[in-house]
């Protein structure tokens, strides 16, 4: 099955013209964070077992556990409501796997953005995972799902002998 989808078009004035390319006041948080895989690699490393901590464990800890209340849930324009995740401190919390969720998914710390940045770790398993595909409006995208499922089915099987 072809998930990608072709002829996409490049929007040089989306969301606004220069974007990302000259410092723009912005209230938002975390809204056009821009960073590089490199980064973005050092930054997550930090969070897995064995990586040089920026953090104190227990400051990490309470990042990636869910601080919602019971029953509560998140939710995005455009997508509604997420079911199965919670909501630590800068991420969500995979809670229950969805169908679409790798079932070794849960206690999972993920976030994405709206280009199609989707990075995860698993505290669990001791491993994380990025995607950096720039595709405006792309949060959430199937391959990311697709690569998550993959790199969950590689932990499980057999080594091939060399």
């Amino acid at each position: 099955m072809n998930i990608l989808q072709r002829e996409l078009k490049r929007l040089d004035k989306s969301p606004y013209p220069d974007a990302f390319l000259k410092p723009i006041a912005r209230f938002s948080g975390g809204g056009g964070l821009v960073s590089s895989m490199a980064d973005m690699q050092k930054l997550m490393r930090c969070f897995l077992s064995g990586g040089q901590a920026i953090l104190q464990a227990e400051t990490i800890r309470m990042m990636m556990q869910n601080h919602l209340p019971e029953n509560w849930g998140i939710a995005f324009p455009g997508v509604g409501k997420v079911p199965g995740k919670g909501f630590g401190l800068g991420g969500a919390v995979m809670l229950r796997p969805s169908d679409t969720d790798a079932p070794e998914s849960v206690g999972e710390f993920e976030w994405g953005g709206m280009a199609g940045t989707h990075w995860w770790i698993s505290p669990r398993h001791n491993i994380a995972g990025l995607l950096m595909t720039q595709r405006q409006m792309a949060f959430w995208h199937p391959y990311s799902f697709e690569f998550k499922r993959l790199v969950y089915a590689a932990l499980a099987a057999p080594l091939e002998a060399a």
